[in-house]
């Protein structure tokens, strides 16, 4: 009796993992699908990299000032979710926010400018219902997909 005790506490801890894992794997996969899209944008790519330069200037290198990452896009619809990518001031490295009622979760990634490759990832925060942040992630990249689909990218 208590061994098969123990293996239900094993199997609902197992459980969560794999929720955490899977929410882990699919914002990372969402986030890099719009950065990505985001960087295919000349203009804003172009703020992206000319903002950079102005972080790295020598003259801009004042250890007292405080460096603010740079809202490159936000998405929001009408049921209140939104999502911001913002660029930090290493060059490739993003944060993702998204925002929904539900729950908010915050993805840092840093990639390759030039060729795109993932280099790091990471959830930084989430708070919020792990369920329906899965559903409303499988959604997205669901509608993501067809939306590519259907303009032939």
């Amino acid at each position: 009796m208590q061994s098969n005790i123990a293996e239900q506490a094993d199997r609902s801890a197992w459980s969560g993992d794999i929720l955490r894992d899977t929410l882990t794997y699919r914002f990372i996969d969402i986030s890099v699908t719009l950065i990505d899209l985001m960087m295919e944008n000349n203009s804003i790519s172009s703020l992206y990299l000319s903002w950079l330069e102005e972080q790295e200037r020598p003259d801009n290198q004042d250890t007292d000032k405080e460096i603010r990452p740079v809202v490159l896009t936000e998405l929001k619809n009408e049921s209140g979710s939104s999502i911001m990518i913002l660029g930090l001031p290493v060059s490739g490295q993003f944060l993702v926010v998204f925002q929904n009622k539900y729950f908010n979760a915050n993805i840092i990634i840093a990639q390759n400018i030039e060729t795109g490759e993932l280099q790091a990832s990471s959830v930084s925060e989430f708070n919020g219902d792990l369920t329906y942040a899965l559903t409303w992630g499988h959604d997205f990249i669901n509608r993501v997909d067809t939306e590519m689909i259907t303009a032939d990218i």
